[in-house]
């Protein structure tokens, strides 16, 4: 069922494409480790494993920027915040509650935009969690989006630093709704109060099950607003590529061939991959399979290639910063992890990811 939630059985440390954790199951603990690729399996050494102490199974894990703090997000509606600086002995920092559902998602935001955090919910909200002045283990919420009108929230992720501040949220009724931050208002000496802005649109006639940002059209140090932004979304009825036109006001839909193979079984996740100087691409998963898209020159219709079929079913599909490397997790009774490389001919190898003690 492409409606069915599953956890992230990996992720990429940024901004090294060196290393990635690996390993959440469906119980509360977590596996942190390295991996080093060889020419036909990735080779991942488990440093740490450590109970979350949630009470509910881990849906999503992601590290910030600088691969210091590590956020899980559990079906117990808490977010749970560690400093992995020393791998081996990861050191709790603070919990983070507040909804009234699972957490299903979690996304730290570019460091130009401060230390945040945002949380997607069953409960259809999305939070913004601020780290505080006095240190490390003091957050509190910025901001609580109120979307339950469009049922759970599936899956979120933050604007590239030049289109500002913005979250876009993936919501169970095919709804996508892009929040930004508009600025601050002084009232007084000590009370701030942050401005926030919600857009919605249609992106898909059933369920939304993901969304991921285009790398911005230039890469500048002064803020682009949504000039030239770009979305990509994935759902029941296949991937959908969006743009934002400034003279409409609105999001945009870009031509795109759906992939005959993910008719009836819905696209799970899709991923942008970050601009390399060469061709607009993303990846997206469905069924057991992973397919690549890329935009045709001429039409600018965005066409499916066949990528790799697994075993077992896909569930998630993320890009390394640098190179052509596609991190790819899947499997059900065991979650199992996979590279995917490609080589200068176009094909694409497969990478077994092997997990052993240090």
């Amino acid at each position: 069922q492409a409606s069915e939630l599953r956890p992230n059985a990996a992720l990429w440390i940024a901004p090294c494409s060196a290393g990635l954790p690996v390993g959440l199951d469906r119980a509360e603990s977590v596996r942190a480790s390295f991996v080093h690729s060889s020419e036909c399996v990735g080779m991942a050494t488990i440093l740490a494993e450590f109970d979350t102490a949630h009470c509910g199974m881990i849906h999503d894990a992601q590290l910030d920027t600088f691969g210091q703090c590590l956020a899980t997000a559990s079906a117990d509606g808490h977010i749970r915040l560690w400093d992995v600086r020393k791998p081996k002995e990861p050191a709790f920092l603070a919990d983070l509650g507040g909804h009234e559902g699972a957490v299903h998602q979690v996304a730290w935001a570019p460091p130009t935009a401060g230390v945040l955090l945002a949380s997607a919910s069953a409960d259809g909200t999305v939070a913004v969690w601020g780290r505080q002045a006095r240190g490390p283990s003091h957050w509190h919420r910025l901001r609580h989006e109120d979307l339950e009108r469009h049922g759970p929230v599936r899956s979120l992720a933050w604007a590239p630093s030049e289109h500002g501040t913005a979250l876009a949220c993936a919501s169970d009724d095919g709804t996508v709704t892009v929040v930004t931050h508009l600025g601050v208002v002084r009232s007084g000496e000590a009370t701030v109060e942050h401005r926030w802005e919600a857009r919605s649109f249609q992106a898909h006639g059933g369920q939304a099950l993901a969304v991921s940002w285009a790398s911005p059209p230039v890469f500048s140090d002064k803020p682009l607003g949504m000039q030239g932004a770009r979305l990509a979304t994935a759902g029941d009825d296949g991937v959908h590529v969006w743009c934002w036109s400034a003279a409409l006001g609105s999001w945009e839909s870009e031509p795109a061939e759906q992939d005959a193979a993910a008719e009836g079984a819905g696209v799970r996740d899709v991923a942008w991959k970050p601009w390399d100087g060469i061709v607009e691409m993303l990846a997206s998963a469905s069924g057991r399979s992973v397919t690549m898209w890329t935009q045709d020159a001429s039409s600018g219709s965005w066409r499916p290639q066949q990528g790799a079929t697994f075993a077992e079913d896909v569930y998630k599909v993320s890009w390394a910063e640098v190179g052509n490397i596609l991190l790819v997790s899947f499997g059900q009774a065991e979650q199992r992890t996979a590279l995917l490389k490609q080589r200068m001919d176009g094909v694409w190898d497969t990478m077994d990811v092997v997990v052993q003690e240090e």
